[in-house]
């Protein structure tokens, strides 16, 4: 009587190698791809909305020779502000007032800090002269006059916008 006989399971057992073999190096890459696409989830970036860029509006501001004019001027509208609304304007200041988004909007949580840094962006000769937790103020250089730029915090989620010649 052969071996083989005897031990059925002995003449099968490269062919139990080869096929575990096999199944262990599926469950492997499995595992591997498995682990690589939720490491790419995670440390992909959700696209959030992209904040409005408050730079030419600020700009066109600031470098109006008549702040009354500004009401009907479509260049000086701030983004989520409603001139009519929420802005005032004579023929030294313009002051807007508008409620704040709270949320982190994925660059700053707080809108304050937000604003005072697209304030601080958007000038070449800009100095920051006030930093606190309810109030930032700047000084903006043009080649004619200086203008003061305030922002802040006013009252429960609501922000203002102060420039003053």
């Amino acid at each position: 009587m052969s071996l083989d006989r005897r031990l059925p399971s002995l003449s099968r057992f490269p062919f139990n190698l080869a096929q575990s073999g096999r199944n262990a190096a599926l469950t492997t890459t499995a595992a591997l791809l498995f682990a690589t696409a939720a490491n790419a989830a995670q440390t992909t970036p959700v696209k959030q909305a992209e904040p409005a860029d408050v730079c030419p509006a600020l700009s066109h501001i600031v470098s109006s020779a008549d702040f009354k004019k500004l009401r009907d001027e479509p260049a000086a509208k701030l983004p989520g502000v409603d001139q009519i609304d929420d802005c005032r304007a004579n023929a030294h200041s313009y002051d807007c007032r508008w409620r704040a988004h709270w949320e982190a909007d994925g660059f700053v949580n707080d809108p304050l800090e937000e604003i005072g840094a697209d304030i601080a962006a958007c000038f070449p000769n800009v100095v920051h002269d006030l930093n606190t937790p309810t109030r930032q103020h700047f000084i903006v250089k043009t080649a004619d006059r200086r203008v003061s730029v305030t922002a802040s915090v006013e009252g429960q989620n609501e922000l203002r916008l102060r420039i003053a010649r």
